[in-house]
């Protein structure tokens, strides 16, 4: 099962009720240990924290969710299909995810994403490619702002699409700016485009998200993990632990989608403890505190695994800042974005070499066809020359 939503390139993307019982312990799965989870979880376990999974919807009685978890509004205008068995797989397996990490979380489920079973899926992706929704406006700019209005702290994206397919909004952009203000956490999945034409992708790429690459248990990328500068932090990504819909009970999954709930969920506990933290200062504490900080950035897995336990012992020392900041270098500020942490703008990674292939034939025939010309030219001009040196 892969468990990154794509729109365009699918790879497979108010308040809730105080004292509902919390769930047993999930299942074994090795991403929880990696990520320092259940030291962590001695310290947090994310009470009073609603995360916002803007999905496909969420089945809230699936039994990883266990009176955790309530469904908003349809952004897609649909009515009724919560009955269909196709109906929010993606969503409660991120959903899952993120009470795995933060059991006493809430999750706030809103549906912006058809389901690949969905039998609309192909019409609505076609029209999500071509920029039409048929009136509808843009549902995950609309479902990030309900999620604002309505007590969210953590925004949850597990989707990703490419700017080639029109896939960058300015409503969805100033709809992220709108809860950054508002000292809502937006963590978005990397994308599982793995290390080819490093393509830039939203909404991951909008300014102020954190964006999470996925890893195998040893800390290495994960394969199919999205290469690019606007990968922060990284998650494991390989096998993970999700609620399943189909059979009720949990399966096995891969994806940078899993990497993405996952670490909304250790944001969670980090503002559990810390409720004044800005979004910044959040995404500065799962950078610090990552497994190769000290190495520098790079692209495949921004500044490494993230450290949950470390994360939240680092929050104690930090002072709360204001959500938004003034205006600074390279644009960053009144919400924190590109250049923040010091990362170019740009990686010159990924070409792989097919392209390189491709593109120097082609250079060399484009070249050869100039030079042809050339000497047709010169040898035309000779002959004008000839017949004119003739007439004479």
């Amino acid at each position: 099962m892969k468990c990154h939503l794509a729109i365009g390139t699918l790879v497979a993307a108010s308040s809730l009720a105080i004292g509902c019982p919390v769930a047993a312990a999930a299942e074994n799965g090795w991403e929880l240990p990696v990520l320092s989870v259940p030291a962590a979880q001695a310290i947090s376990k994310g009470d009073g924290i609603t995360v916002a999974v803007i999905d496909t919807g969420i089945r809230t009685e699936h039994p990883a969710l266990a009176g955790r978890a309530t469904e908003g509004p349809d952004f897609l205008g649909a009515t009724g299909q919560n009955s269909q068995p196709w109906y929010g797989a993606h969503g409660t397996s991120m959903a899952s995810s993120v009470l795995d990490v933060a059991p006493g979380a809430k999750v706030l489920g809103l549906r912006a994403l058809r389901d690949s079973d969905d039998p609309s899926f192909q019409t609505w992706e076609q029209s999500m490619e071509h920029g039409s929704l048929s009136g509808q406006g843009d549902p995950i700019g609309k479902a990030i702002r309900y999620a604002t209005d309505h007590g969210a702290r953590v925004v949850s994206l597990s989707l990703g699409s490419q700017v080639s397919l029109g896939a960058y909004s300015d409503e969805t952009m100033q709809a992220v700016q709108y809860a950054l203000g508002k000292g809502v956490v937006v963590i978005a999945s990397g994308g599982n485009d793995g290390d080819g034409d490093n393509h830039l992708a939203y909404p991951v790429g909008y300014p102020g998200v954190i964006g999470v690459a996925a890893t195998n248990p040893d800390g290495s990328r994960a394969e199919f993990s999205s290469v690019h500068d606007y990968v922060d932090v990284a998650a494991p990504g390989v096998g993970i632990n999700e609620a399943d819909t189909s059979t009720n009970g949990r399966t096995p999954a891969d994806g940078t989608s899993c990497s993405g709930a996952l670490t909304a969920g250790v944001a969670a506990l980090i503002l559990a403890e810390y409720p004044e933290l800005a979004p910044r200062q959040v995404e500065q504490l799962l950078q610090s505190t990552a497994s190769t900080y000290g190495q520098g950035h790079n692209p495949l897995t921004g500044y490494g695994v993230i450290n949950a336990e470390a994360a939240l012992r680092a929050a104690a020392s930090l002072r709360p800042e204001s959500p938004a900041l003034a205006v600074g270098k390279e644009g960053a500020g009144v919400h924190f974005g590109p250049g923040d942490d010091g990362t170019p703008r740009i990686i010159n990674y990924g070409m792989n070499s097919e392209d390189l292939v491709i593109g120097g034939v082609a250079g060399a025939l484009g070249l050869l066809l100039v030079g042809v010309g050339w000497l047709l030219f010169r040898r035309g001009r000779r002959a004008q020359r000839q017949w004119m040196a003739n007439v004479r």
